[in-house]
């Protein structure tokens, strides 16, 4: 029997969100049902984030995630193409490079900008709606700025200064947003001062910016904005756009040579061509499962589909798109089990559920307006941050999530993240690689201590000062609190036999005066005093036999146990007493093999020596050194200068060992090897990009 074949056309976020959901239902079914994904380019593009790239904050492979990233080890095979028509009779796909067939089909082509033909828009203004795009707009900041630094006519030089964005939607706001914080230091480097020089405009045709927000974050919105030095115009519908600038309804002209362009978006030009019946705006008409009027094996989905809501149309955001991508892959997943007379769920009817909103305005404030909460400033950013994470790991796993991490904090540019540059800054290896070379030393002299002292030879397991006591060292411990016991108790019945004898001396001296008053309080005075000097002074020296009885009883024990060899000496711990989660390993693991784990620490700690030392897989020898670190200090067993070790074996995870180390050639190498296996393509726990074998390669190929 012939493979089902699913075809998901478009690899944006609804595309992406699709093919994942019908991988998830068929991966016990690859022997009966295929999954193809068809995009013109071999990335998953994170329109939402272009702006970023277009002012200067990060680079283009921040809002890159290759398919081979997203889909290696899933079923779906991802075709680089570029559809040029549809023969929905006949079901198949007409690309550049072959034709493709079908039996359920998915339509994921988004959306352009939308002009509304306005003349000169198309000519004269730029888009931002692509990664090209916004490459270009970067480039030609750059450019103009340069170019007016060396301008000598002060009218072309501002009008080379003066960049506009249209639209006051959220594509445009978080545009001017990177803008304030890029063309200051653009400028800076140039020898231009854009604070006096320069303009940033945002014009809006409405009476207000960032309509899908409620007014208190809209107002938070305007105000930062305006503490920036943006100019905020309201109601300026541009009429006509030409080189040298555009014109506003109410006649207004602003000369500029930057005219960014985001005021709407519409379905694509292949969309709008396709023989299916329209909804509006260039975008196709669905059903409540996005299936087209036209035929039942064919779903649009995200921008390019018109679907009314509550007499509203589902508006062209991200959580729309996967919402819609999840409502047309459930109707897919179950029209091939029935046909495969598996048991299927019929699909729910499509109900969004949207959360609410986030605006970014550089790189260190945003606003935002989710679950009937507002929020501005640095709580939003970091909302933001929150929620693009989470985006990130659904796709590619943790890979995703720290690739995000490290482009949008560890790798910022110009401080211009939510926590500033706190994060960016970088220590270059080689200032670590004698710090790494002391840490294996230490680590070496320690291991190699231990087997001087018999770790190795002593099967018992009583090296390991977590295990049970010996029996010489519990004999000896019961010695010494025996004897520091009764010499306490025997320094006590002293004092206490002195303090009476004082009282009965003096008792008698008064009893006995027969004189007169002056006389006998003479008289009793002179003994009374006498035997209390005699008294405090056989108490001093009392005292005094007992500490040194204590001292030398406890010198004594200790010498004892340190010679039967029965618990290794350290240094006093830092906690007075193992933490309980310390006792519990004690007690499930240790107590069972202590020589077992005698064994193991003088091998690591011998081995992460030797690593370090030669810089040979460094960044496991660290793990481990921290780990050991760790265990030390929470089972009371090291005094302070395991701190040292535990902040130094962090420091050597940040690739220490590529610095005159041998890591330099071998972790390419076994990273490489890594990246082919299986595994890491399942867990997305590949580093970079994966790998493939020459199999592995001829099958992809061989598909596609």
């Amino acid at each position: 029997m012939d493979k089902k074949q699913i075809v998901v056309l478009g690899g944006g976020y609804a595309g992406v969100h699709a093919a994942k959901t019908l991988h998830k239902a068929f991966k016990k079914h690859q022997d009966k049902v295929e999954i193809t994904l068809i995009d013109k380019n071999r990335h998953h593009i994170l329109m939402t984030e272009l702006h970023e790239v277009a002012g200067n904050r990060v680079e283009e492979d921040s809002v890159k995630i290759s398919f081979d990233r997203i889909f290696s080890g899933k079923m779906v095979n991802v075709v680089q193409d570029t559809i040029i028509d549809i023969d929905f009779k006949n079901q198949t796909l007409k690309g550049d490079r072959a034709s493709y067939g079908y039996d359920q089909l998915i339509i994921g082509t988004g959306a352009t900008t939308a002009d509304f033909n306005i003349p000169g828009v198309k000519e004269h203004a730029f888009y931002l709606w692509s990664l090209e795009d916004a490459l270009r707009i970067r480039c030609h900041i750059e450019q103009v700025v340069k170019d007016a630094s060396r301008e000598a006519d002060s009218e072309k030089r501002r009008q080379m200064l003066t960049f506009v964005v249209a639209g006051g939607g959220f594509t445009g706001i978080e545009l001017v947003g990177e803008l304030t914080e890029w063309l200051p230091i653009l400028c800076k480097e140039n020898g231009i001062d854009f604070k006096k020089e320069g303009r940033l405009i945002s014009a809006e045709a409405l009476g207000s910016i960032l309509n899908m927000l409620p007014e208190k974050p809209r107002a938070k919105a305007v105000k930062y904005l305006e503490k920036q030095g943006v100019e905020i115009k309201l109601n300026s519908l541009i009429t006509q756009v030409d080189a040298e600038g555009f014109t506003t309804k109410s006649g207004e002209v602003i000369k500029t040579k930057t005219l960014v362009w985001t005021c709407g978006v519409r379905g694509t030009e292949f969309c709008e061509k396709l023989p299916l019946t329209d909804g509006k705006i260039g975008r196709k008409l669905v059903n409540e499962y996005m299936q087209s009027p036209d035929y039942q094996n064919v779903y649009l989905v995200g921008d390019g589909m018109w679907f009314l809501e509550n007499n509203r149309a589902v508006p062209q955001i991200v959580e729309a798109a996967e919402q819609t991508a999840k409502t047309a892959a459930d109707g897919v997943i179950y029209t091939i089990k029935s046909e495969l007379g598996l048991k299927a769920e019929h699909p729910k009817p499509f109900k969004s559920n949207f959360h609410g909103f986030m605006v970014s305005i550089g790189g260190k404030y945003a606003v935002s307006h989710t679950a009937g909460m507002s929020l501005s400033g640095f709580f939003a950013m970091a909302l933001k941050h929150m929620v693009n994470i989470y985006y990130q790991s659904g796709v590619c796993g943790v890979n995703g999530a720290w690739a995000y991490i490290k482009h949008e904090i560890l790798e910022i540019k110009h401080n211009r993240s939510l926590i500033g540059g706190l994060a960016a800054y970088k220590v270059p290896s080689y200032w670590t690689t004698f710090l790494r070379m002391y840490l294996g030393v230490m680590w070496f002299i320690e291991g190699i201590g231990k087997i001087q002292k018999g770790w190795l030879t002593d099967t018992t397991g009583s090296k390991v000062y977590w295990g049970a006591p010996a029996e010489g060292a519990s004999d000896a411990w019961a010695s010494a609190s025996q004897a520091v016991t009764e010499t306490v108790a025997s320094a006590s019945q002293a004092v206490a036999d002195t303090v009476a004898s004082v009282s009965q001396t003096a008792y008698q001296t008064v009893a006995s005066a027969s004189q007169p008053a002056v006389q006998a309080v003479a008289s009793a005075s002179q003994p009374a005093v006498e035997a209390a000097s005699s008294a405090t002074q056989w108490v001093v020296e009392t005292a005094a036999s007992a500490s040194q009885t204590v001292v030398d009883t406890v010198a004594a024990v200790s010498q004892s146990i340190a010679e039967s060899g029965a618990v290794e000496q350290f240094a006093p711990p830092l906690l007075s007493q193992p933490l309980a989660i310390f006792t519990w390993i004690n007690n499930t693991f240790v107590a069972q093999a202590p020589y077992l784990f005698q064994l193991m620490i003088v091998l690591a700690e011998v081995g992460i020596g030797l690593a370090l030392f030669a810089g040979l897989f460094t960044f496991p020898a660290a793990i481990v050194s921290l780990g050991l670190s760790v265990m030390f200090l929470i089972g009371a067993l090291a005094g302070k200068e395991i701190l040292w070790y535990m902040a130094v074996s962090i420091v050597m995870l940040g690739g220490a060992g590529k610095a005159f180390g041998l890591d330099y050639w071998v972790m390419p190498y076994l990273k490489k090897l890594w990246n082919k296996t299986p595994l890491a393509k399942k867990t997305y726990f590949y580093l970079d990009e994966p790998e493939f074998t020459k199999r592995q390669m001829e099958r992809k190929l061989g598909k596609k």
